[in-house]
C-alpha cells in the first residue's frame, strides 16, 4: 500500500496540549480526514478533538471528515472559540 505524508498544525489550547505547533503524518494514499483525526487523537492521547468543536481546515479552506487528503496537504484541527 503506497503512503503519504501530511502536515498537522496546532493552534491554541491544542498547542498548549501537544506542546508543538505543527507534525507530519504518515497516512495511507487513500486516507480521509477522519483517519487523520484517530491518529492524531491516538499520538496526543490528552487532546480531545470531538468534531463539534473544532473547524477542520486543509490549506486555508475549511473542509469535513469525509474530505480524501492529498500528498502535502496542510491540515487544522481549529478550536472553536467562545465567550459568555
Amino acid at each position: 500500500m503506497r503512503s503519504m505524508r501530511v502536515s498537522v498544525e496546532f493552534h491554541g489550547v491544542h498547542r498548549a496540549i501537544t506542546r508543538v505547533n505543527k507534525t507530519r503524518v504518515s497516512l495511507s494514499s487513500n486516507a480521509r480526514v477522519r483517519d487523520l483525526l484517530q491518529h492524531i487523537q491516538q499520538t496526543y492521547p490528552g487532546l480531545h478533538l470531538c468534531q463539534n468543536d473544532i473547524m477542520i481546515s486543509i490549506n486555508n479552506r475549511v473542509s469535513g471528515l469525509n474530505h480524501t487528503l492529498n500528498p502535502e496537504d496542510r491540515i487544522s484541527f481549529l478550536p472553536h472559540i467562545g465567550g459568555g
